[in-house]
């Protein structure tokens, strides 16, 4: 991969710390950046249909009254899917951001087309 080639930075806000535990996405941000420049962004808020608990309201800024008007969890993962495509993911906690992403992609019927850094 050439420096040049685009790679997209993604980064999400969820309920918890665990889809394993039922923790579900609230935002997810997406850069996509090539030499060295942002050439585009995707952002929304999803609502997952699940409330968001006090603390991690706290620390994100996401409200279950902004999750309400949201559009659906599934909506914004076909969106993000699509917008992605086969771009090389970076994420800052990839491990995280991973584990969230395969499981949000999975309850779509999608899979991941490429590993994150």
């Amino acid at each position: 991969m050439l420096l040049s080639d685009p790679v997209a930075i993604l980064d999400f806000e969820t309920t918890g710390m665990s889809p394993d535990y039922g923790d579900r996405i609230t935002e997810v941000g997406v850069a996509v950046v090539a030499d060295g420049k942002i050439i585009n962004t995707f952002q929304s808020l999803a609502n997952a249909g699940v409330r968001i608990p006090s603390f991690i309201e706290q620390l994100t800024g996401i409200s279950n009254a902004m999750i309400r008007r949201a559009p659906p969890v599934a909506e914004v993962m076909a969106a993000l899917a699509e917008f992605v495509g086969k771009m090389p993911l970076v994420a800052h906690n990839a491990s995280f951001d991973r584990k969230f992403l395969d499981a949000e992609l999975a309850r779509i019927g999608r899979q991941r087309q490429q590993e994150i850094a």
